[in-house]
């Protein structure tokens, strides 16, 4: 504390200290300090105030009463001043570093919202994103079933066609059939028609001519015959083949019944389709009138490597000039067919 200076011993006694009037009070209310919210109370006492020492009193040469009685209340003074000033320094270290904590663990928040916001952000983008895909689908997936629906409805059309088709096919079926049976009711009853009259041809008095007397020339006929038969088998070639055949037929592989030659022949392209190599050896032929027999060996090979062998024998009724009327087939993978009894047997070899 600074060196205070004592007046000089009044010769006579001091008067009293006059009163110091107070300020008068402030016309508007102070605002009081903001709350501070206080760090919770420490684990361990806190520790106590530290004790401020005193200064020594001033040596000061004896005075009077006078200098006594300031003395006496100017010391307490400045202890409590002294005191106060530790107190509100501790109060003020203890909220500066409460304010600094406090402000650490702000930083730590606004830096994990931070984080929180990217991350809402990266996932919003990422949404944003999938919408976007999502919408590009289902445009796809419209323009695909657009695509469907003129597609069924292309279907449907070619369906209603087709069914048409086929209607016209079954009326033309039916008047082939219808016209097939006229025309085997003709050849079966031996109709001749000489100008405009009918004349039937009784069967019990009338024998029908030989076809195919037994002799030589016979013989060569039937064998060549038979070797140009197989031959237009094996080279595919349908024209030749439909010779043989007469105008209608009654052919194994249509329910054995009477079928018009082109029914035939395009029976036999699906089977050449399905073994389009084929190799044929003639064994034999036998015949009885219009009765005729070839047996064979045959070879097939199909696309996928696939193949077949054995033995055939094809069993054929003819007209009066040689073409096929009535066509059925033995097929032995083993042996070859026999032919039949009391047929005149024509070898190749011979």
């Amino acid at each position: 504390m600074p060196e205070v200076t004592l007046p000089p011993p009044p010769a006579t006694s001091e008067p009293s200290l006059p009163e110091v009037p107070l300020p008068p009070p402030p016309a508007t209310p102070e605002p009081s300090l903001p709350e501070v919210t206080l760090p919770p109370p420490p684990a361990i006492p806190e520790p106590s105030l530290p004790e401020v020492p005193l200064p020594p009193p001033p040596v000061t040469p004896p005075s009077n009463s006078g200098q006594k009685n300031q003395l006496s209340w100017l010391i307490p003074a400045a202890v409590a001043i002294l005191a106060a000033g530790g107190g509100l320094s501790y109060y003020l270290h203890t909220e500066k570093k409460a304010f600094a904590e406090q402000t650490v663990q702000l930083e730590k928040d606004a830096e994990a919202l931070s984080e929180t916001i990217t991350l809402l952000r990266q996932k919003q983008e990422e949404a944003r994103k999938g919408n976007q895909t999502k919408l590009l689908k289902e445009k796809e997936n419209s323009r695909l079933l657009e695509t469907l629906q003129k597609k069924e409805k292309a279907v449907e059309q070619i369906r209603q066609k087709h069914n048409s088709v086929l209607a016209e096919q079954s009326n033309a079926t039916k008047r082939i059939e219808a016209l097939e049976k006229e025309l085997g009711a003709i050849t079966r009853n031996n109709i001749g028609i000489p100008g405009n009259s009918v004349e039937r041809v009784n069967s019990s008095t009338v024998k029908p001519p030989i076809i195919n007397p037994p002799c030589p020339e016979t013989d060569k006929s039937l064998l060549q015959t038979s070797l140009a038969y197989l031959r237009a088998r094996k080279q595919g070639t349908a024209t030749a083949l439909a010779d043989h055949f007469a105008p209608y037929c009654n052919y194994q592989y249509a329910n054995n019944r009477e079928v018009s030659k082109e029914i035939v022949i395009n029976d036999v392209r699906k089977f050449w389709n399905k073994w389009p190599q084929r190799n044929y050896r003639l064994l034999e032929v036998a015949y009885k009138n219009n009765h005729v027999e070839i047996i064979y060996i045959y070879k097939y090979a199909g696309q996928r490597g696939r193949s077949l062998q054995g033995y055939a024998k094809e069993i054929w009724e003819t007209n009066s000039i040689g073409q096929i009327i009535h066509w059925r087939e033995e097929l032995n993978s083993k042996t070859p067919p026999a032919a039949s009894e009391g047929y005149r047997i024509i070898s190749k070899n011979n």
